[in-house]
């Protein structure tokens, strides 16, 4: 049975104040359901730091197919320079970035599209380039999501669940994005 968002938000809250961060399933589960619908009922001044910590994982450990690139992006000297500005700039937001929901994707399968670790940060930078945030959701208006829901991110360029066809990616309601590949999101 997946957790509950009052479950969720806990979790959070407890990740942010733990000295050893370790990212547990219900954690996970908040990040993917985010990814599955765009839409954000966490506490943004809690949610932040437990994206920001996935994203360091996901930037910063090396694996055998995905080896850490030693170059950074243009203008700066090195990889971790590069990973480094990109922290600071999402704990900049005020709010969730209109971009939150492709983060989340990227945070959950980050190899799915992207091929090296490299054109990961450069994905990464653009979707953080972005100015808008987006309001955080009442739980009310949350969709139930059972396990299968999120066990499993969508297969690389199938639609996310909501998003309606030649709509660019917007979901019903209007206040949340899925980006492509190709989006700018702001």
């Amino acid at each position: 049975m997946p957790p509950t968002f009052e479950e969720a938000q806990q979790a959070i809250d407890n990740f942010v104040a733990a000295e050893t961060k370790q990212i547990s399933d219900v954690l996970l589960f908040a990040i993917k359901q985010i990814a599955r619908t765009g839409l954000v009922c966490y506490k943004w001044g809690s949610l932040v730091h437990l994206l920001v910590h996935r994203l360091k994982e996901v930037l910063e450990t090396p694996s055998e197919n995905f080896p850490i690139a030693s170059t950074g992006l243009a203008g700066e000297a090195s990889y971790e320079d590069s990973c480094q500005r990109l922290y600071v700039v999402l704990l900049a937001f005020p709010g969730p970035p209109f971009t939150v929901q492709r983060l989340c994707e990227l945070l959950t399968n980050p190899h799915g599209h992207h091929k090296t670790k490299h054109k990961l940060l450069a994905a990464v930078d653009k979707l953080l380039s972005v100015t808008s945030v987006v309001p955080e959701t009442p739980i009310s208006e949350m969709p139930e999501l059972t396990d299968a829901d999120v066990q499993a991110p969508p297969p690389p360029g199938a639609p996310t669940e909501g998003a309606a066809a030649g709509s660019g990616g917007q979901q019903s309601g209007g206040d949340a994005v899925m980006m492509g590949e190709g989006g700018t999101g702001g």
